[in-house]
């Protein structure tokens, strides 16, 4: 697929939609509820966090994650439009020698929606505050997408927290704009709202556009829900706000890599539309110690169309 066609039919999708907005139910606060998803026990989780930042008001942050298992961690950050539940293949397959924790980011899923600073930095650090909260110190980092911009901040400004880093699905330095028109786009705050707002239309497009696998319809169908939920579609772009809002607003990118002095996975598709492999071209220099590893036949959504590859890359590269 060519930069002009991912872009035709990001546009095309973008005309198509129409506002309209969706619910979801909603866990209590300080509820645990204990599941089992494909025989794997698992245990959902809401936590409230304080946060006391030195230039402003203190305020606070309802987060809400999945964990199973035991062990050293694993934590796991998604992408857009995602939630935990991206991660469900790789919790379960993990669990059995790890303690696996898969957060709804900030904006998404059960996870807190109220208006405040987007940028990838602040929220590692609200997510370096329910970590914690939950008494995870240091822990392996797992991300894809959004989760990954996350994740560098959080890898490249608390290198001392992180045991080994696995960097999925997102541009190093070297990207093209054709193939990533969300990103100008989405800082138009209603457009994106618009836009966002028919969950099952939007990510449904979204899939067809970036995958070369099909993703089971139970999948597609659990994350519309998650990304159903009620002020998601308004939450969600105040990271393209914040992030690219700006012209100084994804300054010091460059400085994370080379702070990250711990080993660092390039776990990349092959076959992602929107980002060729000559995005990574180099990329291995950018960190002190970083490999670069293919996902094979695979699109933008690797974790979910090929779960398999995924976690056993994830789990070779944990046990090195």
């Amino acid at each position: 697929m060519t930069s002009k066609t991912v872009l035709a039919a990001f546009l095309t999708l973008a005309a198509a939609l129409a506002f309209s907005a969706c619910g979801g139910g909603e866990q209590q606060v300080g509820i645990t509820e204990a599941f089992e998803l494909n025989g794997v026990a698992m245990k959902s989780h809401l936590v409230d966090v304080e946060m006391q930042p030195a230039d402003g008001e203190p305020y606070t942050l309802r987060w809400h994650y999945v964990e199973a298992g035991k062990g050293e961690p694993i934590v796991f950050l998604h992408g857009l439009p995602e939630s935990w539940y991206s991660w469900h293949y790789q919790l379960e397959s993990l669990q059995s020698d790890y303690h696996v924790i898969a957060i709804d980011l900030k904006g998404y899923g059960q996870s807190d929606k109220s208006d405040g600073n987007y940028h990838p930095s602040n929220v590692a650090d609200e997510i370096l505050a329910l970590l914690d909260k939950i008494g995870i110190k240091q822990f392996n980092l797992v991300t894809h997408d959004w989760g990954t911009a996350i994740g560098d901040y959080l890898a490249g400004e608390h290198p001392d927290r992180i045991i080994r880093f696995v960097r999925m699905q997102a541009p190093l330095l070297k990207a093209d704009p054709n193939n990533h028109p969300q990103f100008a786009l989405f800082v138009d705050q209603d457009f994106a709202r618009k836009l966002l707002s028919e969950a099952d239309r939007f990510v449904r497009g979204v899939y067809a556009s970036r995958t070369v696998q099909k993703v089971p319809e139970e999948d597609i169908t659990r994350i519309i829900e998650e990304f159903s939920r009620e002020g998601v579609a308004e939450a969600v772009p105040r990271y393209f706000r914040d992030f690219f809002g700006s012209p100084s607003a994804s300054e010091g990118r460059p400085a994370l890599f080379p702070a990250m002095d711990f080993p660092v996975l390039l776990l990349q598709a092959d076959r992602d539309p929107a980002q060729p492999l000559w995005y990574f071209d180099g990329g291995t220099d950018l960190f002190p110690d970083a490999t670069l590893q293919l996902v094979k036949d695979s699109g933008h959504f690797s974790e979910l169309e090929q779960p398999q590859a995924v976690s056993l890359a994830i789990r070779d590269f944990l046990q090195k």
